[in-house]
């Protein structure tokens, strides 16, 4: 990513950050006065930052205090709760039914230059979050999560499920190839098939985050890239949230470790 993209990132980003923190010292300090006008500075900081992250579906090769910050804006805000309850609405749609129409407009003809309806595209993808790492990822990965996120937006709903596994085994071969588990290009394997995903998870995960993987991947999505069923909206976005956070916690466990190695 250009450093000056990465820069303005983090600038909004902690913007938004500083923003939510205005609105609860309101709160906490019975300043009741300032909420509108701070109500309206965080919701327009909001709609500033996921625009523009919301381009990217992988930002890598960061150092780990912006990762914290972008990782910290995807989360839910204290003052979230009070955009929903202004717009007596609930749950991760609430704070997108609250834009404007001249917002939507702009929103879509910046996100989206398509067939599918600017309205609908934006929605959903502000509904699937980023991927957020230190390490660098291979070129072929960042542009699998782009398109699993696309494929959502544009509703290709099955052809979602399908890329999750598609993340999940590129992700498993990476960071075992990162660790030395088998040479690149599948040279000389040492003791890992890299086309067998049990012997890919199990080398890089354990417990429920192992767990995790493996029902994402055979459960969630054997029936439908085999053609046993298809899937709705809901399914599809619940599967890759779930995969996209396995991602994340996979990348997590691996930098931690080569945290510690390095410390040694």
């Amino acid at each position: 990513m250009n450093d000056d993209v990465l820069t303005n990132l983090i600038r909004e980003a902690s913007a938004l950050i500083e923003a939510d923190r205005k609105v609860v010292k309101a709160i906490v300090e019975s300043h009741f006065e300032d909420l509108p006008k701070l109500l309206a500075e965080f919701r327009d900081s909001k709609i500033r930052t996921h625009k523009n992250l919301g381009q990217y579906g992988v930002i890598d090769g960061i150092d780990n205090e912006a990762k914290e910050v972008l990782l910290r804006v995807q989360r839910k805000f204290p003052t979230d709760s009070i955009l929903e309850q202004q717009s007596e609405k609930s749950g991760d749609e609430a704070f997108f039914y609250t834009l404007s129409d001249a917002e939507i407009d702009e929103l879509g003809s910046d996100l989206l230059y398509s067939w599918i309806s600017h309205y609908e595209y934006v929605r959903d993808l502000f509904k699937v979050n980023s991927l957020i790492l230190q390490t660098a990822i291979p070129k072929e990965l960042a542009t699998y999560v782009s398109e699993a996120r696309n494929c959502f937006a544009f509703q290709q709903h099955s052809a979602v499920v399908s890329m999750c596994r598609t993340i999940l085994e590129a992700a498993a071969k990476d960071i075992c190839e990162k660790q030395g588990f088998f040479s690149p290009h599948n040279r000389e394997v040492v003791s890992i098939n890299p086309k067998v995903f049990n012997q890919l998870i199990k080398a890089v995960s354990r417990g429920n985050l192992k767990q995790r993987a493996i029902g994402i991947y055979y459960c969630d999505g054997c029936p439908v890239v085999h053609g046993d069923c298809s899937i709705n909206a809901d399914e599809a976005l619940r599967v890759l949230r779930e995969t996209l956070d396995v991602v994340q916690e996979l990348y997590a466990l691996y930098e931690s470790k080569s945290n510690m190695l390095s410390t040694e």
